[in-house]
């Protein structure tokens, strides 16, 4: 229940943005991407909006070769389900992103694209989906689906943990059951980063799947081989948990101390704490500060 409850924290969208940018980093100089773009004046907003730049070039990668100009994006983390009717929402988002030019066909239908993530096969979606006459469904890579028939625009559903390990290990290890292989994958992928960006991206999916998968994570960190590497990579997650268990139990002395009324000065002194965090502390408690 723990686990579950730890899981249900975590906020997947931060990685799985840093792991499709990762994935498609060789072509960053086509690519234009917006997180969270926002649709209307209604604060409707979508995971992400992928503007190809004016380019002849092609996507090679086999997530991005149905991507056009206007490319529509949308993230289901490992604890959210994916229905027809998300598979409408979504829809629903790249009328709304054509509706929303700034004149009359600004986006063209044919210049759109939307692309749903999700890390395992949703089984009754795709028994929905069966079930629509008008509606066909083809795996036209390992894990990436095209649906045709809901719409006039083109729309795939990419399973990660079906995608290509050697060259999605980024997207793959974002799930609660990420495998040792899949980590070692990309922790290997990672060593030879360069680019500024790409380490962001990186430590972003980093910090969400080390969150998910803790345990796995500490024995491959243990690994004579990988140990080096996964420390390097884990060294401002590992920094950040030791300065908040710091904090938590500097936090602790100063609650208790107030609790047997000693003075705020020797409370600043024994727990490093400002006096004005002490105030505050003792303000979100409810006992009063003895000076």
């Amino acid at each position: 229940m723990e686990n579950i409850e730890k899981v249900s924290k975590i906020d997947w969208h931060p990685g799985f943005y840093g792991g499709l940018e990762f994935v498609l980093r060789d072509y960053k100089k086509l690519l234009t991407f917006d997180r969270e773009h926002v649709l209307s004046k209604q604060s409707t907003v979508m995971d992400m909006l992928i503007i190809k730049k004016e380019s002849d070039e092609k996507i090679n990668s086999p997530i991005g070769r149905i991507f056009r100009r206007f490319n529509i994006v949308e993230y289901k983390s490992p604890k959210a389900g994916l229905t027809i009717d998300d598979v409408y929402k979504v829809v629903s988002y790249a009328g709304l992103y054509k509706a929303h030019g700034d004149r009359v066909n600004a986006v063209p239908v044919e210049d759109m694209s939307i692309s749903i993530f999700r890390h395992t096969y949703p089984r009754m979606l795709f028994k929905a989906l069966d079930e629509m006459p008008s509606v066909r469904v083809d795996e036209k890579f390992s894990g990436i689906y095209y649906v045709s028939g809901i719409i006039n625009i083109p729309l795939q559903i990419v399973i990660t943990k079906e995608l290509d390990e050697r060259s999605y290990g980024a997207l793959r290890v974002l799930s609660v059951d990420a495998s040792k292989d899949d980590i070692k994958n990309f922790i290997e992928e990672t060593k030879l980063l360069v680019d500024k960006d790409d380490k962001i991206n990186a430590d972003a999916i980093l910090q969400v799947s080390i969150s998910a998968n803790r345990d796995l994570y500490e024995v491959v960190r243990r690994e004579n081989t990988m140990c080096q590497a996964l420390r390097d990579l884990m060294k401002d997650e590992i920094d950040k948990e030791l300065s908040d268990n710091e904090a938590n139990t500097l936090k602790g002395v100063a609650e208790d101390m107030l609790r047997d009324n000693e003075p705020i000065e020797k409370i600043s002194k024994y727990s490093r704490l400002s006096q004005d965090e002490i105030v505050e502390l003792a303000e979100s408690i409810g006992i009063e500060v003895i000076y």
